[in-house]
Order: C-alpha cells, then sequence, then structure tokens
C-alpha cells in the first residue's frame, strides 16, 4: 500500500472545508476537481490513521476487557468530524452520518457546547434521508445554541420546507420570511426561491387567488432562471386544472394546457415527469368536457383525438405506467 501524504497546500485547502460549505462547493462540478481530489485524499490519509491508531491501541490492550474503550479512547474525535464535513461535500451521506455518530459517542461524556459545524452537517444529512423529526431537532438546536450562526438563512429554508410538508402552513411562513431577511450569508439558494416556496404554501394551505397572485409577481421577477420559471409556471397549471373557483372549466382547461406546454418549454433539466402527468390529466379532462358537451359518439372521438394529437403514445405510457408514482409528490417534492 504506496504512503499517502498530505502536503502544505492541500492542508490549507481542508483547513477551509467543513459543513458550511455544502451547496456552495459543488464537488462534482469540473471546475472543482482538483478540491475533490484533495478531498478523496484527505479521506484516504483519515481512514489510515484511524487503522493506525487502532492496531497501535490493540497491540497495547492485548486481550484486556477494556479493549474495545483502548481502541476508541487513543483515536482523536475529530478525525471523525472532519471525516463527517468531507463526506458530507462529496454528498456521500450515509458515510457522513456515520463519521457524526462517531465523533458523537466519542464526546458525549464531555459535557461540551455541540460543535456548530456538527449539528449543521447532521441537520443537512438527515434532511437528505426525509428524517425530519431528526433533522428538525438539530437544526432547531444550532439555531437555539448559536443564534448568529453565519448559515441561519440556510436552516430556515430547510425548517420553512420541513413544516409545509408536515402541514405547519404558519411554522413554514415564519421560517420562509425569517431566511428572506436573512442577506448576511451567501446561500445556496435564491431570494426568487424563497418566493416561490412561500407561493406554494397558500397554494398548499387552500388560499388560490394569493398563491396564483405570487406566482404571477414572481414571473415578473428580472432574471428568473429557466427552471424555476418552469415550477410556476407547472403550478400555475395545475391550480388551473384544479381550483374551480379559478373560473369556468373549459377555460381553466385551455389555460393550464398553456402553462404546462410553457413549463415544459422552460425546463432545462429534462425532468418532465410530473408536468407531462400533469398535461395528461389536462387533455383527459378536456376531452371528458368534450364528450358531455357533444352528442354522438363519432365526434367525441374526433375531438378526443385532435386534442391528444400532441401526445405520443410513448407519452401516455409514462402517464398511466411509470409517472402514476409521482402523484402523491406534486404537491410536496418542490425542487430547491
Amino acid at each position: 500500500m504506496e504512503p499517502v501524504t498530505l502536503t502544505i497546500g492541500d492542508l490549507q485547502v481542508l483547513s477551509d472545508l467543513d459543513s458550511k460549505q455544502f451547496g456552495l462547493l459543488i464537488l462534482t462540478e469540473e471546475a472543482n476537481a482538483k478540491k475533490k481530489a484533495v478531498v478523496l485524499k484527505a479521506i484516504n490519509y483519515l481512514e489510515r490513521v484511524i487503522v493506525r491508531t487502532r492496531e497501535r491501541a490493540r497491540a497495547k490492550a492485548q486481550q484486556e476487557e477494556s479493549q474495545a474503550r483502548a481502541i476508541t479512547a487513543d483515536v482523536d474525535p475529530k478525525i471523525y468530524l472532519k471525516l463527517g464535513h468531507l463526506h458530507l461535500l462529496l454528498e456521500d451521506y450515509s458515510k457522513a452520518l456515520s463519521a457524526y455518530q462517531k465523533f458523537m459517542r466519542m464526546t458525549s461524556k464531555a459535557n461540551k457546547k455541540l460543535d456548530a459545524t456538527l449539528l449543521y452537517g447532521l441537520g443537512l444529512v438527515y434532511y437528505h434521508f426525509n428524517s425530519f423529526l431528526m433533522a428538525s431537532r438539530a437544526f432547531h438546536d444550532l439555531l437555539y445554541l448559536y443564534p448568529a450562526y453565519e448559515k441561519a438563512n440556510e436552516v430556515h429554508l430547510r425548517l420553512g420546507i420541513m413544516s409545509k410538508v408536515s402541514g405547519d402552513f404558519e411554522i413554514s411562513l415564519k421560517h420562509f420570511n425569517m431566511a428572506l431577511a436573512d442577506i448576511s450569508a451567501e446561500a445556496s439558494f435564491s431570494h426568487k426561491e424563497i418566493k416561490f416556496h412561500i407561493a406554494h404554501v397558500h397554494e398548499v394551505r387552500g388560499e388560490s387567488h394569493k398563491a396564483k397572485e405570487y406566482y404571477e409577481e414572481l414571473l415578473k421577477e428580472p432574471e428568473l432562471s429557466n427552471n424555476l420559471k418552469a415550477d410556476v409556471f407547472r403550478q400555475l397549471g395545475w391550480m388551473f386544472h384544479s381550483v374551480e373557483a379559478l373560473g369556468e372549466r373549459n377555460n381553466r382547461l385551455h389555460t393550464a394546457i398553456q402553462y404546462l406546454q410553457r413549463s415544459i418549454e422552460c425546463n432545462t433539466k429534462k425532468n418532465h415527469g410530473q408536468t407531462l402527468y400533469l398535461l395528461g390529466r389536462c387533455f383527459a379532462g378536456k376531452f371528458i368536457y368534450s364528450r358531455e358537451s357533444t352528442e354522438g359518439l363519432k365526434q367525441n372521438q374526433k375531438k378526443y383525438f385532435n386534442l391528444t394529437e400532441k401526445i405520443t403514445l410513448i407519452e401516455f405510457d409514462l402517464f398511466f405506467v411509470k409517472i402514476l408514482q409521482l402523484l402523491s409528490k406534486i404537491k410536496t417534492n418542490i425542487a430547491i
């Protein structure tokens, strides 16, 4: 096994890396390839340090009953904390959680104030795994112990999303507004994205007209990204499809189809699953409306095929076989 050494330059890079860089430093991007190489080398180095330390401790302990205690006590807990941060930046969440938990077990008897970067990293990991109770606990502990924490805006955003998912809409709006007002630090999200979440809270709590106003105001924002614009068009399309208060049914379906088609045009990620499903629902609703409003089976069939000429058979397969599983996520699975 070839030896691994860290240069002074490597150590300088590593000294600035912890959970606070999550979302800002994207190691999968080509521009950060050198930093990613340093992170991978550092993980290799630290894991070897742990192995060597345990081997020495095992040799000293021999077969004593306190062997396990001696092994863990001789490893510097900060190694695990650093490993947790590095795995988090690599988006290897399972390994990050494992390292954080080892650090906490080794320092549990110290009765010291929990490290801020640990609480933030733990919250991010639990959030990723949709363990919202644990994530909320870590984030609230962080804000209580460190009320001026520099990543408080990121914390409030995630607390807002979790509260929205759980149906605590007032609390959700409170956190979103606090994130919107906090401009003290660089963030991995824009104020326009927060405004989208605020509009979505009003939508899911049934305040359709207010949500519609927020979405329409957001579309007027300068330099609105194409993907966020696609999200706004998608939500407006779904509202016009499903909310009777927004007008007469046939007109609503026509407007909904226009919004959903514009959403597909704007989306650069090409993840049209939800939008295609909703578009299929709108075309189906349009067909049902036409069938109720006209006479004669042949005339109905003709209208149906005219309405669906833009949807291929493959798309229908996606609508009703592959994308049906996305229905439960329509109102909650909103990308940050």
